[in-house]
């Protein structure tokens, strides 16, 4: 089964990832309020793809899945600050407006359910979906040391990625279909 895998799409999966986790962050070397909406949505993830529909690069798919995949498990630690209030909020760039504790969840949880949905959208093999679901159980480990919540993200996370995987990948059905 391993000489099956394409190492550098795994590897792209992988830099990506790293990518996307530290993105919604760069708000602040982009000089803009914590949590902008450019950043901290699905914006960067829809002009990659509007660049891989132009160009359907083989290659260029994994980087989406690894990117979407990260984008989402940051909008999922997001949801769960220490407070509710100045940095912890969703910022609009336009007329410098702050959003609500109630738009700010709701945004991230959209952008998360949009990211997890894109990345295994973008998936063609069951491998792929493995892979991601082991990395990201790496990263969940790995962040709980800085982040305020970490099991909530991670049961969140993986409650979307089963469910948009089963819907994706037959295979999974089948097997939670014979668990059940």
């Amino acid at each position: 089964m391993i000489y099956k895998l394409n190492l550098l799409g795994f590897l792209l999966i992988v830099v990506a990832f790293f990518l996307g986790i530290k993105l919604p962050d760069w708000d602040f070397k982009l000089k803009l309020r914590h949590r902008n909406i450019l950043t901290h949505s699905p914006f960067v993830t829809i002009v990659l793809i509007a660049l891989y529909e132009i160009d359907t690069s083989y290659f260029f798919k994994y980087f989406i899945v690894g990117f979407s995949s990260a984008i989402a498990i940051h909008m999922l630690f997001d949801l769960f600050p220490r407070k509710w209030h100045g940095g912890a909020l969703l910022k609009i760039p336009f007329n410098r407006i702050t959003c609500s504790k109630e738009t700010t969840k709701l945004f991230f949880i959209a952008t998360s359910l949009v990211s997890v949905f894109l990345a295994i959208f973008y998936m063609t093999d069951i491998k792929e979906y493995y892979f991601v679901l082991i990395f990201s159980v790496l990263i969940f480990i790995k962040k709980r040391k800085y982040e305020n919540a970490t099991i909530k993200p991670a049961i969140i996370f993986t409650f979307l990625y089963l469910i948009l995987g089963i819907l994706k990948f037959e295979v999974l059905f089948t097997m939670l279909r014979k668990i059940f």
